[in-house]
């Protein structure tokens, strides 16, 4: 017997004595693919990449959801200033209305319209007229925020007295004047998203629009 493994040694190839020495193991363990990975280490790859992926998500989601709401937050400083400019090109009382105002009913705190108070005395057109009726003091009909930034609403509007206030209201020379409430100033707006983050926009009386 030991003559005829000693013969077969010396006469097989060194690469076939390999491969007869795995299947003397009953099989032993087998490659896939050209790539030579074997079974185990493929389904442990793919455990690390479900662990990995798993853990990363809420940070995904966190960074998704920063970016909806520093995006509203652009859209509705720019929307502001669209007020204002309004005001001043029109030589009018423009205002931002903001849908959670508590004289408001049926709109939801995510939305907002621009109009104007043609007589300069709180004089707001019905929350329920639009643009096609057509009413001249609708600028623009209700829109909702959460529609290209879901998860994101515009939580309070208030003055420096921690009053809320119904949105931003600009005179002729581009002055931030809420009459209509007597607002102390400046009025801040807070936007926030799902995850509990804010943004605050700054309005002060004499138009300056910022960011804290």
């Amino acid at each position: 017997m030991r003559l005829e493994r000693r013969v077969l040694n010396e006469r097989t190839p060194v690469s076939r004595r390999a491969t007869l020495g795995r299947e003397s193991l009953g099989g032993g363990i087998r490659r896939l693919g050209s790539g030579g990975f074997t079974l185990v280490e493929l389904l442990t790859a793919v455990v690390i990449a479900v662990i990995l992926i798993a853990a990363a998500m809420p940070v995904l989601l966190g960074a998704v959801q920063g970016s909806r709401l520093e995006a509203a937050t652009r859209q509705i400083v720019s929307e502001i200033r669209k007020v204002q400019s309004l005001a001043v090109t029109r030589r009018g009382v423009f205002g931002f209305h903001w849908g959670g105002d508590p004289t408001v009913a049926g709109l939801s705190a995510s939305q907002y319209r621009i109009e104007r108070d043609a007589t300069g005395t709180c004089a707001w057109p019905p929350a329920s007229a639009s643009t096609a009726d057509p009413n001249p003091d609708v600028i623009t009909d209700w829109f909702d925020l959460s529609g290209p930034f879901p998860g994101v609403t515009i939580t309070a509007v208030k003055d420096n007295n921690n009053v809320v206030v119904g949105g931003v209201i600009f005179d002729s020379i581009g002055a931030s004047v809420n009459t209509c409430t007597a607002a102390t100033f400046p009025l801040t707006m807070t936007l926030a998203d799902t995850s509990g983050r804010t943004r605050i926009i700054e309005i002060r009386s004499a138009g300056g629009v910022n960011i804290q």
